[in-house]
């Protein structure tokens, strides 16, 4: 499926990038850090501890001075660990996850300043970017020494596991600049809005029965460290009302692919 996915995106981009057009297109990589935000994290920028690093690939095709559209993967990692938290009930709580993340998106960036690939005055600009993508996760915790996969024991008494694939919306602002018209540089931060609260593996309550949990899901499930609050079965384990969020910053650079145009039609002077 990533590979489907990646292989649309790369058609896409070329398929715009056909005829005149196809001079100023840009292939790059990127280098970056991610974090999460939800349940076990849901305020803390930049947790330390739990910010890691992203690399990727991206592939911009300039449409005019102000826009420009993008294909996007990235791979990184989120996690999460109650063990972090400033709150004794989180802690108590005693939850922590990891996931492997990898991201597919299709972006389109707009220029505050003009922008060309050609045109050396033309060097600088902060842009906004908005798109749409597909995020793939799998989370997972560490208890007794052991790794375990979260989704499949359905910790939280779903009646189907959640799926891997999320959509995601990535947004956020950044600063793009050159030194020649080849080589391009950029730096942005970036949010994604996900339609998913179980990144982190948690999301509402602790099972009414537990009985319908396998004992290892049970014992994955409730964690407390409070003895006295050991059976809390049916009572809220995270908020539902809020979906978790992912960050990305990254690094970016790219090269102009193409022959080299005719600069004196473009007034570069």
């Amino acid at each position: 499926m990533l590979s489907k996915a990646f292989y649309f995106i790369i058609s896409f981009i070329f398929v715009m990038s056909s005829g005149k057009s196809q001079m100023k297109t840009e292939i790059g990589l990127l280098l970056g850090q991610s974090y999460y935000l939800g349940d076990l994290n849901p305020t803390t920028q930049f947790p330390g501890g739990h910010t890691h690093i992203s690399w990727g690939i991206t592939i911009r095709q300039p449409i005019n001075e102000r826009w420009a559209f993008k294909a996007q993967y990235f791979n990184s990692k989120l996690s999460g660990s109650d063990a972090s938290s400033n709150s004794t009930s989180a802690i108590n709580r005693n939850l922590s996850f990891e996931t492997p993340l990898n991201e597919f998106s299709g972006q389109f960036e707009f220029n505050f300043a003009r922008y060309h690939s050609f045109i050396i005055r033309h060097h600088f600009s902060p842009y906004l970017f908005g798109g749409l993508g597909l995020g793939f996760i799998n989370p997972r915790t560490e208890f007794n020494g052991n790794q375990y996969d979260l989704r499949e024991l359905r910790t939280e008494g779903q009646d189907k596991p959640y799926s891997k694939a999320q959509i995601v919306i990535p947004f956020g602002f950044g600063l793009k600049f050159k030194f020649s018209h080849r080589l391009m540089f950029g730096l942005e931060y970036g949010i994604r809005r996900t339609f998913t609260d179980y990144i982190d593996d948690v999301s509402t309550a602790y099972p009414n029965d537990p009985n319908k949990l396998t004992t290892t899901a049970q014992a994955l499930s409730n964690r407390n460290t409070n003895n006295k609050n050991r059976s809390i079965w049916g009572t809220q384990r995270g908020n539902p009302n809020k979906n978790d969020f992912y960050t990305h910053t990254s690094f970016t650079v790219t090269v102009r692919l193409g022959k080299q145009p005719n600069l004196c039609r473009y007034n570069t002077q």
